[in-house]
């Protein structure tokens, strides 16, 4: 039996994988995209959702690729996938500099992310003798969604996706490391605290919604730097999504739970 309830490793779910890829990866660049065009205050907040979309697109990436095991390599992949978001972002949006092709930058640090997380993969599987079958397909896929959920949100901080914008107001600042650090626990902890023989599907995307809008509402008060009134906006929308999404993922588990006790001892048996 592993982690996901399946037993031969699969995790099932009532959402096809299928769809939130595509809700990941269309819905993400598409919000990127639409950020540049809709002002400094909307802009950052299309931008967040970007990222937040991604985030769930890449949780339930984890979540099919660890059911394969204990849920002991969760934090290992996460971590690695969001090393390579944060590389192949900052590549993306230089390369479109150097080409003086600006436009390209979020789909160039999409494709580099792809390129290597196959990479990965490929050594992964073929090297170190990792006998996962969607190894391949689901590395590729959480660092797809790394990428989007950090340029996500550094288009959120920034108001841009031009490197200098970037550059000046995430990476000198050094908002780069906390927003590695919180994509990395926004993806990887939905699974990590949802898993077990009953995990299901439904609950861990509600926790990964509420991971993600946390860290829209983070994203938010560190955009306070650039100025204006889009900072609030985020923060605001973060927190309305995060209550929601966090309340929908609690009622959800007093659901699924044998018995439930907020505080002190478990009664004994007999009683």
């Amino acid at each position: 039996m592993s982690a996901g309830g399946s037993a031969d490793g699969a995790a099932a779910g009532a959402v096809s994988s299928t769809h939130l890829l595509i809700l990941g990866i269309v819905g993400g660049l598409l919000c990127i995209y639409l950020s540049g065009f809709l002002g400094d205050v909307i802009g950052p907040v299309i931008a967040a959702i970007g990222a937040v979309l991604a985030i769930i697109w890449g949780a339930d990436a984890i979540r099919r690729v660890a059911s394969y095991g204990l849920g002991t390599g969760v934090p290992s992949i996460g971590y690695m996938s969001l090393s390579v978001g944060v590389i192949s972002a900052l590549t993306g949006i230089s390369l479109a500099t150097i080409l003086k092709m600006g436009i390209i930058g979020p789909i160039a640090g999409f494709v580099v992310a792809v390129i290597i997380g196959a990479i990965i993969a490929i050594v992964a599987t073929k090297i170190v003798g990792m006998k996962i079958p969607i190894m391949l397909q689901c590395t590729i896929e959480i660092a797809g969604a790394a990428m989007l959920s950090i340029l996500g949100f550094a288009v959120a901080i920034a108001g841009s996706y031009d490197m200098t914008a970037i550059y000046e107001n995430v990476v000198a600042t050094g908002f780069i490391a906390v927003l590695f650090i919180m994509c990395t626990m926004a993806i990887q902890h939905p699974f990590n605290a949802c898993l077990g023989p009953n995990e299901d599907q439904l609950r861990t995307l509600k926790c990964a919604a509420s991971t993600a809008f946390l860290s829209m509402v983070i994203t938010g008060l560190m955009s306070v730097t650039t100025g204006g009134l889009g900072w609030f906006v985020v923060f605001i929308v973060g927190l309305i999504g995060w209550i929601v999404s966090f309340r929908a993922f609690v009622t959800a588990s007093i659901e699924d739970a044998a018995s439930t006790r907020w505080a002190g001892l478990w009664p004994n048996v007999e009683e």
